[in-house]
């Protein structure tokens, strides 16, 4: 094995990949969870903040504060932390949308990981076919695509978790001790995402050091350093380099208790409420998430059907890691079977299993390896199964990345009154039919297609640069190129990434008219940082959180009137006490409604200046008298 031309082939793998995300790529959140762990990033970037008081009622935040009076995600702070350094970054260029620069982290996470897993599937000695078919099968045959244009917890965890793994293999094979180092941090920043996965800390220290011939290793190099000392020899331990799997792991908790500590006063509570239990009939969870037709793995993955097959060969091949594998997929299986909410919402097949999928597709290398030999009459009707299994599952992604899950959720609840079981467990109901009733162009949820006032426009430069940029990668990996051509390709993509996020900045979906932008800029240029801004619209929320780069702390509060409770009155009490200057923004629209918000802040404050813009948007600064 070539370990740089394996490096260099899992480059190309991994831009070849991140091509693909970006050609199927939207820019958009769909999920309460997404827009939760965004708004952190942004509250964190911009005011060294952890609230989430952007969505006060969108997602009924308020009904979830703290002792503090502030809105906080119960979501490990992980998956924010990985997407505030692309937030920063957009908020310093102009033109560029921040949710949609933040989002690309989840294609880069994937394609990550399908570099390593090209990279272990070597280190377990498959050929380099062998093993780029698997990576390639897991970003593009897998709901790791998906979750690849979207939001979610999901492909950090999956991406780290896979690089700790990788990097203890790594240990393993060649004894360098930073690889221990690597896969601790890996590790830490999984359990930072979610942090059930620090259950899993034994499995990988029994992977990577336990086994007879690494404790005779690590013993030997303890013994040899001891006795060149002028100290007297004695008998040592792995422990030292132990050590360096461990901290990180200790420090990730540790800021996880502080993290808790801050939003909630204690270092144990998460945020997650007292009715949020491991409380879900086993069995009920266990055919959900594995074969239901709306959530099934082996219905979302059909080639996964020769996993026990393949795994059998690969437990021969490779017994240690065939155990983590098979612990870490029982582990994933039984929590999240029990879990209250075990299907976990609005999104694309079985959503919380998805970072086992890396160790899963490795485990299918041998079935690969099969299909891909030359053989008999046998080999050649198990080739065609198995890479029909593999088209299909393809397909299926297909349909997954043209259409977000929300959209046939809004059709599930016109019509059935039982809208989330249905779409799980009736066949005729599962998305994997359903989507077929939304297929149209119009509907198609990529950057490049674009539909202003029901026509569909395509925007050919980008689906034609992207396709090009993915075509010299495919070319590149199979042919000779060095590290020089490989850096230059790293280059271009980075360069075709801004161009597409400038190309996207004019998305309808984030469309605010002229008003909007020009009440942001007022706002950027003489809002101060203490200041506080209340949108008076929620459904604008997703539009400011893309556009707004001001830097004060900002409310999204309902228009409705019926929304205007007793927590909604005791926040703005509470601002005009905490604040000496509060921004107002609003619109003209539903103005035939009464306005609570409004009415209780110009009794409660002394307008200071008022700016009008285009389409009936409004900016009001009061000071609390």
């Amino acid at each position: 094995m070539s370990q740089s031309s394996d490096r260099r082939i899992a480059l190309w793998l991994a831009l070849i990949l991140f091509g693909v995300y970006l050609l199927t790529y939207s820019g958009q959140i769909f999920s309460g969870d997404g827009m939760s762990m965004f708004s952190v990033a942004e509250s964190f970037v911009k005011r060294g903040e952890l609230n989430t008081d952007q969505l006060w009622t969108l997602f009924k935040s308020r009904n979830e504060i703290a002792a503090d009076g502030e809105s906080y995600a119960k979501y490990g702070f992980g998956t924010s932390l990985f997407i505030a350094p692309l937030y920063a970054l957009a908020l310093v260029l102009p033109g560029i949308g921040l949710v949609q620069t933040s989002i690309l982290g989840s294609a880069l996470a994937i394609a990550f990981a399908s570099a390593l897993l090209f990279l272990a599937a070597r280190r377990l000695n498959f050929a380099t076919n062998v093993s780029i078919v698997v990576a390639l099968l897991f970003g593009l045959a897998t709901p790791a695509w998906v979750y690849a244009r979207e939001l979610w917890s999901e492909p950090y965890g999956l991406a780290t978790l896979f690089a700790a793994f990788y990097f203890l293999l790594c240990y393993r094979d060649k004894r360098h001790d930073r690889d221990v180092l690597f896969a601790g941090i890996a590790f830490a920043l999984a359990v930072a995402t979610r942090l059930t996965n620090v259950a899993l800390a034994p499995v990988f220290v029994w992977y990577g050091f336990t086994d007879s011939e690494t404790v005779t290793w690590l013993r030997s190099r303890a013994f040899t350093r001891l006795s060149s000392s002028t100290q007297p020899a004695k008998a040592s331990s792995p422990v030292p380099v132990f050590i360096l799997f461990v901290v990180p792991i200790v420090i990730s908790l540790l800021i996880t208790a502080g993290y808790d500590w801050t939003r909630f006063g204690n270092p144990l509570a998460t945020g997650y409420r007292a009715d949020e239990t491991f409380d879900n009939p086993i069995l009920l969870g266990l055919y959900g998430l594995l074969f239901s037709p709306g959530k099934g793995l082996f219905i979302y993955v059909p080639f996964l059907a020769v996993l026990p097959f393949s795994f059998a060969i690969f437990f021969r091949r490779a017994k240690r890691e065939s155990i983590l594998i098979a612990i870490l997929f029982t582990f994933y299986v039984l929590l999240f079977s029990l879990w209250y909410y075990w299907w976990g919402g609005t999104s694309w097949g079985p959503r919380f299993l998805t970072p086992t999928l890396p160790f899963l597709l490795l485990a299918i290398a041998p079935a690969v390896e099969l299909a891909l030999q030359p053989g008999n009459r046998g080999r050649k009707i198990f080739a065609t199964v198995f890479f029909a299994l593999c088209a299909l599952s393809f397909a299926i992604e297909i349909l997954g990345v043209s259409l977000p899950a929300l959209s046939y959720r809004v059709r599930m609840v016109r019509i059935s009154s039982n809208a989330e079981m249905d779409a799980v467990f009736l066949p005729w109901l599962s998305p994997l039919i359903g989507y077929f009733n939304l297929l149209k162009p119009s509907a198609l949820n990529f950057a490049w297609v674009r539909v202003f006032d029901g026509n569909v426009m395509i925007d050919w430069m980008m689906i034609v640069l992207i396709s090009l940029f993915i075509l010299g990668c495919v070319w590149k990996m199979t042919g000779d190129g060095g590290r020089r051509t490989a850096v230059i390709g790293l280059v271009f993509g980075i360069v075709l990434s801004f161009l597409a996020l400038y190309r996207a900045s004019d998305d309808p979906h984030f469309a605010m008219g002229t008003g909007y932008p020009a009440l942001l800029q007022t706002l950027q240029r003489e809002a101060k940082s203490n200041d506080v801004m209340i949108l008076n619209d929620d459904a604008r929320t997703p539009m400011f959180l893309n556009a707004n780069r001001a830097s004060p702390r900002w409310y999204g509060l309902s228009r409705d009137p019926k929304q205007f409770d007793g927590v909604t009155r005791g926040l703005l009490e509470r601002l005009t006490r905490q604040y000496t200057r509060v921004w107002f923004a609003f619109d003209a629209a539903n103005a035939t409604l009464a306005d609570p918000t409004r009415e209780w802040l110009d009794l409660a404050c002394q307008v200071m200046a008022e700016h009008d813009f285009d389409d009936g948007v409004h900016l009001i600064l009061y000071r609390p008298r």
